[in-house]
């Protein structure tokens, strides 16, 4: 372990540690791909009864086979640990996240359609695994809950099948209690042959955390198993029920609580029938199949469906070819009628798809799709709403006037105001609104699609192989982002920190500044890209703008410009006429000329931030891989390309690699974005 190699496996970094042992991010030496590794405490590897139940029961969990079922690939033992080998599943970005990391990230609790989706995934492998693998997982909680970034909306993964039944009850409480204890620095001392409490002061911060972490894990627990009773899958069936009433009310279920239908009225399925039936404290009674209850729960969501075109037009006193006509007309204000003519927004839709075909999409456009909310942004309404109810009664919109009557003498007005009873007003704090802030986007270049050739041998070790790869058509920006554009999406934000908490940007290594609580820029640097963002500044922005940060891949293919067989964007050399390089200062964009595809300063000037994790030996896997690689799945580092103003020569060659951790800022830090092409 100090050499950070295990068996077949070199250990990248330590992603967790739980009371069934450390979790770790590892490369396989030989086929160069990421795994996890679930390596078990080595006092449990020493005990015989642990090895009889963990052989007897991980072949079963080797065949657990589900798409929401973090695949183990084999088990092995190496220097007198027994570890799983399990898949990487990372998130969109990248990033290892459950779903309590992902739940604190997020600024409002998920819309209904988000909760049915994760619960519908969270049921189907629960059913899968209790009947048709007959193993119950006796440890589902939020933590073991994985983001995924496989399908559309949120994707999720549930780790950890069975390992709570192989660790007995009794040992994971012990491993719990003694892991809490080496966090906080409060492990017992020896002194004069007897034990002390440690004299160290405990840290009020992380004991507020590992406080948190315990009670969440307890909180998952059914009756049974904190009386230490036997478990079965009714278990899992009870943690389904606190996880759905979590993701509801942001709340755990203690005693007598509230029900989801008044702490959050605005959903409409049935989660108090839901929530009763898995939090019965009898385990027979509660459910043994939960996809099937959680479909029950759709009838009080079920619509009457829309009524035939024919009936519609029939009722409408306007003739068809009026109706026709304000259907599909072509203005971005919604349709008004009548109470009386009220049309059905499903038949109003079919209708236009009927009679308005959508016209043929433009061949390589680059997709934008814009992120509006901000940090401080505030629930909005569904843009669903496409018909507009004009009242007839009007008496029934305004209140009445509040006015004295006229008869009342000024006697009885003052004597009335003096008599009153005092009146409390109720504080609200003020809800900041979302600002509307709109980008200033960039030119962006369309490259198609094909082979290319990327690498060097002539380089550093971490570019080699030179070799081939297909990527998929994309478009990039034609420059770096500016000052300018990276101020207005500072204002949105309303700070310099994400809703992680992460920075985006550290304003004294930039050229912006702030003054009671004004940002500016200094004069003259408008134009320049910005610098001192880090990697997560960099991720936020593109979202912003309805793009995204290219993959390495992607850069040094635009980088190129088409050029294969040589050292520099430029050819086989580049002079200080070409790019900004060994100099004092940035410079505008687009001060030298652009390359072949018409993209300007991809080399010199600043660093630009990669999608990718770093890998040093990534290349050669990207040989075996070459379609559209995407970097390690995981990582401590994320790619920088380009080469900057401080650079030497050497640094901006088209095959140059560099990296550094995510949260690094440095005033030669910048990026460009990128976006896929429809």
């Amino acid at each position: 372990m100090q050499e950070q190699i295990l068996g077949d496996y070199r250990i990248v970094k330590q992603i967790g540690e739980g009371a069934l042992g450390v979790v770790l991010l590892a490369e396989h030496r030989f086929i160069k791909k990421h795994y996890v590794l679930k390596v078990l405490p080595k006092e449990l590897c020493q005990d015989r009864g642990f090895i009889e139940r963990f052989e007897e029961e991980v072949a079963k969990l080797a065949h657990l086979d589900h798409p929401h079922i973090v695949k183990i690939h084999n088990v092995s033992f190496a220097e007198g640990f027994y570890f799983l080998v399990s898949d990487c599943v990372v998130d969109s970005i990248g990033e290892t996240t459950n779903l309590a990391q992902y739940m604190s990230g997020r600024k409002e609790r998920l819309r209904e359609d988000e909760l049915m989706s994760v619960m519908r995934q969270i049921a189907d492998t629960l059913d899968y695994a209790h009947t048709k693998g007959q193993v119950a997982h006796r440890a589902l909680k939020l933590n073991n809950i994985l983001i995924g970034k496989g399908n559309p909306g949120i994707d999720v993964f549930i780790s950890d099948f069975g390992l709570a039944k192989i660790t007995s009850p009794g040992k994971i409480i012990c491993r719990t209690f003694l892991t809490v204890a080496e966090a906080l620095q409060a492990l017992p001392v020896d002194v004069g042959n007897k034990e002390r409490y440690s004299p160290l002061p405990i840290d009020a911060e992380k004991l507020s955390k590992l406080s948190q972490s315990f009670l969440q894990g307890y909180a998952f627990l059914a009756p049974e198993q904190k009386r230490f009773e036997q478990v079965g899958m009714q278990a899992d069936s009870y943690a389904f029920g606190v996880i759905a009433y979590y993701l509801i009310t942001g709340q755990f279920p203690e005693g007598s609580f509230e029900k989801p239908s008044k702490l959050a009225p605005d959903y409409h399925h049935n989660w108090d029938q839901l929530v009763e039936s898995c939090l019965q404290p009898d385990p027979t009674r509660r459910p043994s199949q939960l996809l099937p209850l959680l479909e029950q729960g759709r009838v009080m969501t079920a619509t009457p469906s829309p009524r035939p075109l024919t009936e519609v037009v029939k009722e409408s006193p306007a003739p068809l070819e009026q109706l026709k006509a304000t259907l599909i007309e072509e203005t971005p204000q919604p349709v008004k009628i009548e109470e009386e003519q009220l049309v059905s927004v499903g038949v109003a839709e079919q209708f236009v798809e009927a009679v308005a075909p959508p016209p043929p999409k433009p061949l390589l456009t680059p997709v934008i799709n814009r992120v509006l909310e901000s940090a401080t942004a505030s629930i909005t309404p569904s843009p669903k709403e496409a018909v507009v109810v004009e009242s007839k009664d009007l008496s029934e919109a305004t209140p009445p006037a509040m006015t004295p009557p006229k008869d009342e003498s000024y006697s009885q007005q003052l004597n009335s105001m003096l008599h009153r009873d005092p009146v409390v007003t109720e504080y609200h704090p003020a809800i900041k609104e979302s600002k509307n802030i709109e980008p200033l986007q960039t030119e962006m270049v369309v490259i198609q699609g094909g082979e290319f050739l990327r690498g060097s041998n002539q380089g550093s070790r971490d570019e080699s192989p030179n070799h081939r790869i297909v990527l998929e058509s994309f478009a990039i920006d034609i420059h770096p982002v500016s000052n300018e554009q990276f101020t207005r999406f500072l204002e949105f934000m309303g700070g310099e920190k994400d809703q992680n908490y992460n920075d985006l940007i550290r304003l004294k290594d930039s050229r912006l500044n702030r003054s009671g609580g004004r940002l500016s820029i200094e004069s003259g640097y408008a134009k320049h890209p910005v610098v001192g963002v880090t990697w997560y500044g960099a991720v936020a922005y593109a979202k912003w703008v309805g793009k995204r940060l290219p993959i390495e891949a992607e850069w040094e293919i635009a980088a190129r410009g088409g050029l294969e067989n040589t050292l520099y964007p430029t050819g086989e050399t580049v002079e200080k006429s070409q790019a900004n390089f060994f100099s004092s200062d940035t410079t505008k964009v687009m001060s030298y000329a652009p390359n072949p595809y018409g993209i300007y300063d991809m080399v010199g000037n600043v660093y630009e931030w990669c999608q990718d994790w770093y890998g040093y030996n990534y290349y050669e896997v990207s040989e075996q891989e070459p379609h559209n690689p995407t970097g390690p799945l995981q990582g401590v580092y994320r790619v920088l390309r380009g080469g900057c103003w401080k650079s030497l020569k050497e640094d901006l060659r088209s095959a140059h690699r560099h990296r550094n951790n995510p949260g690094t800022v440095n005033s030669t830090y910048g990026f460009r974005c990128a976006a896929h092409v429809q």
